[in-house]
């Protein structure tokens, strides 16, 4: 069955389990530094390179690319940047301010403009601070208060060239999408020799335009099994951005291949943007907390926040629609 069919068939619920378990996969991944300190290895680190939780954070990119795309084609500018900043900013905004308070309860005595100028800098995304003086300080990783925060500018970023391709037309042809992704992929060799920002954007637009790459080349990729398969052996023996691929690949063949299981809610936004204080809060009510049980605890902390944040402010703001190709 072609991308194209899974698509139009509205075959994507599993898309929705799949950023689910990815949102999942951030805090169990943050849950070893937290518990240990800056520096202390993630799982996956060692043997692949890459954390789970940067994993997680390509896969995202990888579906952005894939569905946001889409969504690019068929609105006209304006409302495509309304829907996107719908979807964004109200649940970040209210996210903040529990993570002001959570900071303040464990210890932070902010002024109310260091306040106001923090939470600016987080909600515009421009220049985000991290840290509150003061805040889980006796905590093994201490002063920082919402760290994941940092991938919502880049993302924003790849919707704005994303934006840009649609309108200069080449998102219509497959081989300059598919060159745009190749072109990313060798950059991201030399990533590391790039400034600041570009530096950590260049492997998260890769992993963009790949998705961008199989939304133009659905009606010619056919999902099977075996593509799964296939891709998460490739994965295995490829190196840097051709793993990157094959991850991307084999996560996608196996949602749509596997059977569809329909969610009435999408907590994976939520889970991503409270997973962090909501942990940092859970070690500072029980110092000492190892790894592992941080991360069953924190998991079952933060779910309540993201049915809240779904529920209470996400939804009013971005109805769902049907996929339509």
């Amino acid at each position: 069955m072609k991308l194209a069919a899974h698509l139009s068939a509205g075959r994507t619920s599993n898309l929705d389990v799949l950023r689910l378990v990815l949102a999942g996969c951030v805090i169990v991944s943050h849950a070893w530094p937290l518990a240990l300190g800056p520096g202390t290895p993630e799982p996956l680190e060692h043997l692949t390179g890459r954390s789970l939780g940067g994993w997680a954070v390509l896969l995202f990119f990888f579906l952005s690319g894939l569905l946001v795309t889409r969504s690019a084609e068929r609105r006209t500018i304006a409302a495509f940047w309304q829907a996107r900043a719908k979807r964004i900013f109200p649940g970040l905004g209210v996210a903040l301010l529990t993570t002001l308070a959570l900071a303040c309860a464990s210890g932070a005595v902010p002024t109310a403009e260091e306040a106001a100028v923090w939470g600016l800098r987080a909600f515009t995304l421009l220049s985000i601070e991290h840290q509150i003086p003061g805040a889980f300080a006796e905590n093994p990783y201490p002063g920082t208060v919402n760290g994941p925060l940092w991938s919502l500018f880049h993302e924003v970023a790849a919707y704005g060239l994303c934006a840009l391709l649609v309108l200069s037309g080449l998102t219509r042809h497959a081989l300059a999408v598919a060159g745009l992704a190749l072109a990313a992929g060798a950059a991201t060799w030399w990533s590391g020799h790039f400034p600041g920002r570009i530096a950590v954007f260049v492997p998260l637009f890769y992993a963009f335009l790949l998705g961008m790459a199989v939304y133009r080349l659905r009606h010619r990729i056919e999902v099977r099994p075996a593509l799964a398969a296939i891709a998460v052996l490739a994965s295995v023996v490829l190196p840097g951005a051709w793993s990157t691929a094959a991850v991307c690949l084999a996560a996608l063949a196996a949602a749509l291949c596997l059977p569809q299981v329909k969610l009435h809610a999408d907590y994976s936004y939520g889970l991503y943007i409270y997973g962090w204080p909501v942990a940092q809060f859970a070690i500072f009510m029980l110092p000492g907390t190892g790894p592992v049980a941080l991360a069953i605890l924190s998991l079952a902390a933060t779910l309540p926040f993201a049915v809240l944040s779904w529920h209470l402010v996400e939804a009013p703001m971005t109805p769902r629609r049907r996929v339509q190709v």
